[in-house]
């Protein structure tokens, strides 16, 4: 696999006309290029999608269907500081690659590696984040991950809020069923913690934990467990700003733990504003109830009734403690699911994979399949190596030559003669252009059998042979297909 960075030759040609150039980052939830738009000749990023498990799976699907809301709703936001998205493209993975402006530059997480920003310089960032969310609420959509790593810094000191890719629009069905957390830990609002959903609060919540890191050097729920972590979230007090100078006050309000209590986008925004122009910030917004009442005209000699003692004012915590008890008793449920692995590897990028890997003496590629898949046989002759895998009905077979003696078209047609209806798609696998997709039905021991192959030619001049034989017409034919899939798509082919 490439690293960030690397340049890469002939890259790979997406939708036909987006050239993949570089690796430029990656994350839990696939891989962002520079590339070449070969048709307007411009520079754009493609951000590659990378789901782990079965495509005939609900969960796969769930996720899929997320990526493509995500290009959907980021589509949708109109902001300069809004990462422009330009095109959605379905590739043979059946996953929307994600292409958009390139914007050249570092993000706020690479930036404050270097050292904290001063009160202005926060501010200044904050104003245009917040004006990109202002954008993103006005068309219903949440962002929910905002953090510094997906805010960019580009030339002439523009700001750009990227990555939508667990935006939620209103309306529609819940990001987080079956306890699906996705996000940096350390900047998700609690009120998500608890179940009770995201709103346009939660991502000013995310903002004034952005804010304080600016200008802290580092988030106040930071810990060095992701347990201690949810506690500090859930209950805990964040630690007073330091060095936040005038934006302090603002922070703190915007960390309250309920929503409600929290200031609106234009009250924020009115503070960053003047923060960011080194003018005085503006008095807090006060509600008519707390506002103090005028004193009472005096009346000359008039003799002043005695005060009465006050009354002790009870104390809040009976009502405090149930909420504060759930919200633990809730964080608690969520952490055993983080030990469980299921939202814990969400949480830190990693893919959540049961397929096991299986790589033979003297071969070069890994082959992935589900554990109930047992090897079968082995085949060895000069330059060519063949292992078979097995469960019921299903075979799976993988073949590599050390040297290609024919074009995997001219190969695919080889196993194509004497089969009914042969289909050839030309596709690409891995960077490698020359890789051709076969789709056969042939009669074994008149039984129909629908045999689906991916062949492969790398630049090194090797030849890969993934196939599937399945019973065509019954039940595990769906069951093979999504094997073909899975398999394909877990392939590992050695580096050029």
């Amino acid at each position: 696999m490439s690293e960030v960075g690397e340049q890469v030759r002939d890259g790979r040609l997406v939708g036909g006309r987006y050239r993949l150039l570089e690796r430029i980052g990656s994350g839990g939830m696939g891989t962002v290029w520079r590339a070449f738009d070969e048709l307007v000749d411009r520079e754009v990023a493609v951000k590659q999608p990378r789901l782990p498990g079965d495509p005939e799976d609900e969960e796969f699907q769930r996720a899929a269907h997320r990526l493509y809301r995500e290009a959907r709703a980021a589509a949708r936001v109109d902001h300069p500081s809004a990462v422009a998205i330009h095109d959605v493209v379905i590739e043979d993975d059946q996953l929307p690659w994600i292409v958009m402006e390139l914007v050249r530059g570092e993000s706020l997480h690479e930036l404050l590696r270097r050292g904290r920003l001063t009160p202005a310089e926060s501010a200044r960032i904050g104003r245009a984040v917040l004006g990109a969310l202002g954008a993103a609420h006005a068309v219903g959509i949440v962002h929910r991950d905002v953090k510094p790593a997906n805010v960019l810094l580009g030339p002439h000191d523009r700001v750009v809020l990227t990555d939508f890719g667990i935006a939620h629009i209103q309306g529609e069905e819940s990001l987080t069923a079956s306890g699906e957390f996705v996000g940096s830990l350390e900047f998700i609002a609690p009120e998500r913690m608890s179940g009770t959903g995201a709103g346009p609060a939660s991502d000013l919540w995310s903002l004034g934990v952005l804010l304080y890191a600016a200008v802290e050097g580092a988030s106040p729920f930071r810990r060095t467990t992701v347990e201690s972590t949810l506690g500090a979230i859930l209950s805990g007090e964040p630690p007073e700003p330091t060095r936040a100078g005038p934006l302090g006050p603002l922070i703190v309000r915007m960390l309250a733990r309920d929503p409600e209590e929290r200031p609106g986008a234009e009250e924020v925004g009115a503070v960053l504003e003047a923060v960011a122009a080194g003018k005085d910030v503006p008095e807090p917004a006060v509600a008519a109830q707390d506002a103090e009442p005028e004193e009472a005209a005096t009346v000359p000699d008039a003799v002043p009734e005695p005060e009465p003692e006050p009354e002790p004012r009870p104390e809040p915590e009976p009502r405090s403690r149930p909420r504060r008890t759930l919200l633990i008793a809730l964080g608690v449920l969520l952490l055993a699911g983080l030990v469980l692995g299921t939202v814990l590897e969400r949480f830190l990028g990693r893919e959540s994979d049961s397929w096991t890997a299986h790589q033979r003496d003297g071969m070069n590629a890994v082959l992935f399949l589900p554990p109930q898949y047992r090897l079968l046989e082995t085949q060895a002759a000069a330059g060519t190596r063949t292992v078979t895998y097995g469960t019921g009905a299903l075979r799976v077979r993988l073949t590599e030559w050390d040297k290609a003696a024919d074009s995997p078209l001219a190969e695919a047609h080889t196993l194509g003669r004497g089969t009914a209806n042969p289909q050839y798609t030309r596709t690409g696998f891995r960077g490698n252009k020359d890789a051709i997709l076969a789709d056969t039905t042939y009669a074994q021991s008149g039984v129909p059998t629908r045999a689906m192959t991916l062949i492969v030619r790398t630049a090194d001049h090797r030849m890969y042979e993934l196939r599937v034989d399945m019973p065509k017409g019954t039940p595990a034919e769906k069951k093979g297909t999504a094997l073909f899939k899975g398999a394909r798509a877990r392939l590992t082919l050695p580096e050029k």
